[in-house]
């Protein structure tokens, strides 16, 4: 039926007969009254790898229903105009997003609330043939309303223990398709190993740095406020796909270049202006329709970079998907889950983490956008109390999902507190800063390649690789340069 509180001796049976019953209606929820499901830290892992599949096919059908419309060939030129096409879509989309609205509907709580009161009665009654039966009288009120369970991640050294073991146990198993070529026996064992090496490579390491930034950022949140972050990351691919599929290749033809060869200036221009620009916009949008969830520039930071880990969470699914399929598919996905593990993935987090901080510095100074919800469960007191119920209606411990920075990760960011960057305070500075750090990743990595795309000698893999690993020492000593910033913030 519900949760049960307020009362000792309160519980509930069947309606006993010929009793006088006082019928309690159905109350609108008070301030304040928040009641928690119980859940295990592996549920959120679970729930979210179902919905990142759906999410992964929406975005992909979403393109061929824009590119009818606007390039039905995919040529980087406009036209032709293809019904065909994004009817198909339309009518492969629908299910899809059927399904994502249903695994994101919201879970209702029955909760019964008893209060003494001599004016009261003993037996109250509600519906489904139940009543509430008190030793003393007592006044009752039930709610139904939307509940949650408090955000509960997996520890970080435990998903990151499976992401180093899979993916070097993938690896090996993939050896022999790559060493022996296609049979039966490789082809086989090819077939029994990509799906959970697939799932793996993209989403252990996304769920292994969210564990981390949502530990140690001193907030409390529920799992379904954090899954909406995580959900809207994803679906910010979508325009994002669209911009750098279908509308920035038809820019850069009127420009008299070709964005699809590769090598080519065109190319360049998308990864160095289109992706980054469009990318960011669309992760920053993702954030301000999230604005309810933000109560300061810290709030800000955590809901940008956990959408920055949406995005990359569906982007990375989509290139362990072609390094699996693709020629050597053994070496191939060891180095690609490997660097996005490392570099993309909390390079996603990061520059979108900086925009979110500016737009919690704006919403910080008064100014609101409106928003489909208004219901948030979080707080920034580290020292709140959460009273969270299992299904039976009894009292659980707190302790195992406490966020408090732990001392290890204090005692890191402590050694850089004074060499700290500050960060963005307006929402343009955030979003320029995203942008021209993603743009100079992109941009560096891809020149680097080109200078070295007639060497194909051991040399050459050697220096592109020692590239990408001084681009990862880059990065991590930004990251090392604004995290004290942020966690060691005042509250606001």
């Amino acid at each position: 039926m519900g949760e049960l509180s307020g009362y000792p001796g309160v519980h509930m049976q069947p309606m006993p007969p010929s009793q006088p019953l006082l019928h309690v209606p159905l109350t609108p929820v008070p301030e304040r009254l928040t009641v928690w499901r119980a859940s295990t830290p592996w549920q959120t892992v679970r729930s979210m790898l179902g919905l990142v599949l759906v999410c992964f096919f929406i975005a992909q059908i979403a393109v061929l229903i824009v590119a009818g419309y606007i390039d039905g060939d995919m040529n980087g030129s406009i036209g032709p105009f293809d019904p065909m096409i994004t009817f198909a879509g339309g009518f492969c989309l629908s299910p899809f997003l059927l399904l994502f609205f249903y695994l994101r509907r919201p879970k209702l709580t029955h909760t019964v609330q008893a209060y003494p009161s001599d004016e009261g009665k003993h037996l109250h009654a509600l519906s489904g043939g139940m009543v509430v039966k008190s030793p003393r009288p007592t006044k009752v009120q039930h709610h139904l309303f939307r509940s949650t369970a408090p955000l509960e991640m997996p520890r970080p050294l435990h998903l990151w223990v499976l992401f180093v073991l899979g993916v070097g146990v993938s690896t090996v198993c993939l050896l022999p398709l790559t060493v022996m070529g296609v049979n039966g026996w490789t082809l086989l064992l090819a077939v029994l190993v990509v799906l959970p090496a697939w799932l793996i490579g993209f989403a252990t390491p996304v769920f292994g740095w969210w564990s981390i930034t949502s530990r140690h950022f001193g907030i409390h949140i529920s799992r379904r406020d954090a899954e909406w972050m995580l959900a809207a990351g994803m679906l910010s691919t979508v325009p994002a796909i669209v911009i750098n599929s279908l509308i920035a290749p038809i820019l850069v033809a009127f420009a008299g270049l070709d964005a699809t060869a590769p090598g080519t200036l065109g190319e360049g221009l998308i990864l160095f202006a289109s992706a980054p620009i469009g990318e960011e916009v669309c992760k920053a949008l993702a954030v301000v329709a999230l604005s309810h969830l933000i109560v300061s520039p810290k709030h800000g930071f955590y809901v940008g970079s956990t959408v920055g880990l949406g995005f990359a969470l569906l982007e990375n699914a989509q290139y362990i998907f072609m390094a699996l399929l693709g020629d050597y598919s053994s070496i191939a996905y060891f180095f690609t889950a490997t660097l996005r593990g490392l570099s993309s993935i909390p390079g996603h987090a990061m520059w979108t983490g900086l925009s979110g901080y500016g737009i919690g510095c704006w919403l910080a100074k008064g100014n609101r956008v409106p928003t489909l919800s208004g219901t948030a469960y979080l707080s920034e007191d580290a020292n709140a109390e959460w009273v969270l119920y299992d299904k039976q209606g009894n009292l659980l411990p707190s302790s195992s999902w406490n966020t408090m920075p732990s001392p290890q990760l204090t005692k890191l960011l402590g050694r850089h507190r004074h060499h700290a960057w500050p960060m963005p305070t307006t929402l343009a500075a955030g979003l320029l800063l995203a942008i021209v750090g993603h743009a100079l990743w992109n941009g560096s990595s891809w020149g680097v390649s080109q200078l070295l795309s007639e060497n194909v000698t051991a040399v050459a893999v050697v220096l592109q690789l020692a590239w990408l690993a001084l681009m990862v020492l880059v990065l991590w000593f930004c990251i090392l340069r604004w995290l004290p910033t942020i966690v060691f913030s005042p509250q606001d």
